[in-house]
């Protein structure tokens, strides 16, 4: 996968401070031909302490404790509660999946667990036209997700390639700097 360069990183670095200027590479990850960035590569993304803090997120992202009402059988009903931070914990850390009766809900929205590699703590999540990835360093969790009804900057749609790469970049980029 190819990575954000250091000039770019350079330059949120000394436009910003903390954890945003991730939430920034994952947003805007690539150069283009012709010296601007692809812009918009994904739908939202994150960057979560391993105890559930937001470090970064982009607005509107939250992890909600909430009732959801799943179905029993072909007439009822039961509500169940959702914890959405324990179950992005669970699925980060663990590749768990069952954390949760509802299944795997992130900011209100249902996913399917694709794959999960346990030796790069790296999950692939689906969900209906997009899904998410989630990947752990040694000290945060990074998540991004994508939605192929949204468009980059060039007109092409999102899409889990560049929102796995994405992920991947910065992932790598706070790996080889400690965190």
């Amino acid at each position: 996968m190819s990575g954000i360069n250091a000039e770019y990183m350079g330059y949120f670095f000394a436009k910003m401070s903390g954890w945003d200027q991730y939430i920034n590479g994952m947003i805007m990850n690539k150069q283009l031909p012709d010296g601007t960035w692809l812009q918009s590569v994904v739908q939202e993304a994150a960057i979560v302490s391993f105890d559930g803090v937001l470090l970064a997120v982009t607005p509107g992202f939250e992890l909600k404790t909430y009732d959801y009402d799943i179905q029993v059988d072909d007439v009822n009903k039961k509500s169940v509660k959702v914890d959405e931070k324990e179950i992005f914990l669970a699925l980060a850390k663990e590749g768990n999946s069952k954390a949760s009766e509802a299944g795997i809900r992130i900011n209100n929205v249902k996913y399917m667990l694709a794959s999960y590699n346990p030796d790069m703590k790296l999950a692939y999540l689906s969900k209906a036209k997009g899904g998410a990835c989630i990947m752990c360093t040694k000290s945060v969790i990074v998540y991004a997700a994508y939605s192929t009804d949204l468009k980059m900057s060039n007109g092409v749609a999102q899409s889990a390639g560049t929102c796995n790469n994405a992920v991947d970049s910065v992932a790598q980029l706070l790996i080889s700097n400690g965190a």
